[in-house]
């Protein structure tokens, strides 16, 4: 078969949504039954990505003692919700949340807290739900980031040590680049700490838009 007609094939297609766990009901042509159960799950997440991101702020770490329960909680609201394929729904979105960061942390760019609370997250929004929550995520870590580096007074440095990845990325391909990385580390004052934005704030921003918003809903 050609490729065209196997990408095209609808049979196909629903063998690799199936195979990365997303599911007719994640995707919205199947809803489970409405009920209170939605209410307390949207109460309850809400509550738990602020405790979430007040914490990360304060602390810069995302603690066992919120994120350990939160999962049970989202699995314990889908069953309740939808028995088996609630519960189904929810161990998707767990496994998908793990695997969306699991490539970040183990090149050390995300901490461990932040993969297990986008792997509580998804207990409750499911498999395409978390995709969705990551992507809003990415979308607001940029104005976060910037926010932190005006309110802490760090735009100069900031700017400084961008050109220097930047530069020294470009220098393997144009030697003469690596001249300039020299310069500007000469310029650099490494006493001084970056701006840091903890990635929890921006992944519990991304969740509430996903929650109180339709924002990306339709490509997934």
């Amino acid at each position: 078969m050609p490729l065209s007609d196997f990408l095209l094939n609808r049979n196909q297609f629903e063998f690799f949504r199936n195979f990365l766990w997303i599911s007719q009901a994640e995707i919205g042509n199947v809803n489970f039954t409405m009920s209170w159960f939605d209410t307390i799950s949207a109460i309850s997440l809400t509550v738990i990505v602020i405790l979430v991101a007040i914490f990360d702020l304060r602390e810069r770490r995302i603690p066992n003692l919120i994120v350990f329960p939160a999962a049970l909680l989202g699995i314990l609201i889908n069953s309740g919700k939808a028995n088996f394929e609630g519960l189904l729904f929810s161990l998707k979105g767990l496994a998908i949340g793990f695997c969306l960061l699991l490539i970040p942390y183990l090149v050390k760019g995300m901490k461990a807290g932040d993969v297990k609370f986008m792997m509580a997250i998804g207990t409750f929004v499911g498999g395409a739900g978390i995709v969705r929550v990551l992507l809003i995520t990415l979308l607001c870590y940029p104005l976060l980031a910037f926010v932190a580096v005006m309110r802490e007074g760090k735009l100069g440095i900031t700017w400084l040590r961008f050109r220097r990845i930047l530069f020294n990325f470009l220098g393997f391909f144009v030697a003469s680049l690596k001249l300039y990385t020299i310069h500007l580390e000469s310029l650099d004052n490494e006493s001084i700490a970056s701006a840091t934005t903890p990635f929890g704030v921006a992944i519990a921003a991304g969740t509430l838009i996903a929650i109180y918003s339709g924002f990306l809903k339709s490509i997934l």
